[in-house]
C-alpha cells in the first residue's frame, strides 16, 4: 500500500535540473545572441564574454551553454548574419535577423520552432519557484517529468542544432581551403608566365 502525504513539497530543484526547463527553446539561441547585442548596443560591438553574460542574466543557460553559443556565434558569422571584427560580434547592415525571429532548419527537414514552447526571464523563474513551494508531491512530480521532457527535447534540438553548424563551419573551412589552393595555383601560374616571357 503506498502512503502519500499531502504536504506541500519545498522546490529542491538543482539549478542544473532546471537549465534546460526555463530555456528550452534554446534551438534559437541566434534570437537571444542578437537580443543581447541589441540591447547591449555596443558601438564597436559586443564580445563573446559580454553577449554570455547578458544571456546568462536574463536567462538560465545550460551546462553546455559555452560551447553552444560558441558554435552559435560561428555559424551566424559564417551565414552573414553577425559580423565579426576583433573579437567583437554586430548584427549585419543586410542581416535576415532585422527585427524578425528566425528558425534554424537543416537541408534533412529539422524544423526546430517549438510555437507552444515559451522563454522565462529569471523573474518569471523565480515566481514558477515560488509557486513549486506550494505543491503536493503529486503536482511537484507531474510537474517534474514534465519538466524533464521538455529538456530532453530541447537538447536533443540544441545538438541537432550543433551538428549542423559545425557541418556548416567544416564545409566553409573546405571552402577556404580550396580557395587558397585556387590562389596559389593562380600565383603559381602567373609566376611561371612570367618566367616564360623573360626567357
Amino acid at each position: 500500500m503506498l502512503v502519500v502525504m499531502n504536504q506541500p513539497l519545498l522546490a529542491n530543484i538543482s539549478h542544473q535540473a532546471c537549465d534546460f526547463m526555463y530555456m528550452s527553446d534554446f534551438s534559437r539561441l541566434d534570437d537571444l545572441i542578437v537580443e543581447a547585442i541589441r540591447k547591449l548596443n555596443e558601438p564597436s560591438g559586443s564580445n563573446k564574454a559580454v553577449i554570455s553574460g547578458y544571456i546568462e542574466d536574463q536567462y538560465w543557460p545550460p551546462a553546455d551553454f559555452q560551447y553552444l553559443l560558441s558554435t552559435k556565434l560561428k555559424s551566424l558569422v559564417n551565414s552573414g548574419k553577425l559580423i565579426k571584427v576583433n573579437q567583437k560580434y554586430r548584427i549585419a547592415p543586410s542581416s535576415s535577423l532585422g527585427g524578425i525571429s528566425t528558425k534554424v532548419s537543416s537541408s534533412e527537414g529539422m524544423n526546430t520552432e517549438n510555437n507552444n514552447v515559451k522563454r522565462l526571464t529569471k523573474p518569471q523563474v523565480v515566481a514558477e519557484l515560488e509557486k513549486m513551494k506550494g505543491m503536493t508531491r503529486e503536482e511537484a512530480a507531474a510537474f517534474a517529468a514534465k519538466a524533464v521532457a521538455e529538456a530532453e527535447v530541447a537538447m536533443a534540438e540544441a545538438e541537432e542544432a550543433a551538428r549542423v553548424a559545425e557541418a556548416a563551419e567544416n564545409d566553409a573551412e573546405a571552402a577556404k581551403a580550396f580557395l587558397d589552393a585556387v590562389i596559389l595555383s593562380m600565383r603559381n601560374r602567373n609566376a611561371a608566365s612570367m618566367i616564360l616571357r623573360a626567357c
